[in-house]
């Protein structure tokens, strides 16, 4: 994985990164904190977003790891907890 803040190939460390990067960020984090939520609407749309394998659109998670040179497989597996168990709420309602 690519770090954020460094080209490990190159050795440059920039000091900031771009807007647009920053954009990007901002939406695998956002989906990152729905895969936590309670509501089970922003965890579906969190999961589905995480397990999707579209690469077509700019913010689709796939995309955003190529952008960084992450492992989509890599970042499924460190949160396939919160990928396989539905937050409580979900579980109650399914009784």
């Amino acid at each position: 994985m690519k770090p954020l803040l460094g080209d490990a190939t190159e050795n440059n460390l920039r000091a900031s990164l771009k807007p647009e990067e920053r954009l990007l960020l901002a939406v695998v984090e956002s989906a990152y904190w729905d895969l936590r939520s309670e509501d089970p609407d922003r965890w579906q749309t969190a999961r589905h977003y995480f397990l999707a394998e579209e690469e077509g659109n700019t913010f689709s998670f796939v995309s955003i790891c190529q952008h960084f040179s992450w492992s989509p497989t890599s970042i499924r597996s460190q949160l396939r907890s919160f990928l396989e168990t539905p937050p409580e709420s979900l579980l109650i309602a399914a009784c």
